[in-house]
Parts: C-alpha cells; structure tokens; sequence
C-alpha cells in the first residue's frame, strides 16, 4: 500500500477534519490496513506544518476548535495549555 498524500489533504475529501478540533488538523483512516504487518490504521496531517509528535498533542489538536494550539500557546507570552484541561467526548 502507498500511503503518501498525492492531493492536498486540506481540500481532498479522503482526509477527514474533526468537528472540533482544530480547523488544520486532517486524518485519514485505512480500514484495511493490516496491523501485522506494520500497516498504519490512520495518517495524520496539519496544514501549518505543526503536526502533533505525541498522543498528548494529538489530544490538543483534536480539542483546539478554533486555531492551532501551538499558535494559541505562542501568543502573547500566553502559558501551555495543560493537558489536564483538555476535555474531550467519550464514545458510548
């Protein structure tokens, strides 16, 4: 399986943005991937070149609604946001 991006993922259906997370952060799902074989199950990708290195991040991308987090922590000397104030819905 080839698994690079061969469109851009902002504007290319096969990559999926998360109602609320954050307007840059794309994901694409390969449901026949074959974990044993060291297949991925998702990709991720962010249009700001900022993508998360760790499930923490991830958790940050998926919870920053409104522009990247990374932006948000930058700005104006404002203070990491804790991963402990990230509230995310879980599945039933």
């Amino acid at each position: 399986m080839n698994y690079t991006p061969t469109e851009n993922p902002i504007t290319n259906i096969n990559w999926r943005r998360h109602q609320r997370g954050c307007p840059h952060y794309r994901e694409r799902w390969f449901p026949q991937s074959d974990l044993e074989h060291g297949e991925p199950m998702y990709q991720v990708f962010c249009g700001l070149n900022t993508p998360p290195n760790s499930i923490e991040e991830q958790e940050k991308c998926l919870s920053s609604r409104m522009r990247c987090w990374r932006l948000a922590e930058g700005a104006s000397g404002a203070k990491p946001i804790p991963i402990t104030n990230i509230k995310r819905r879980r599945p039933a």
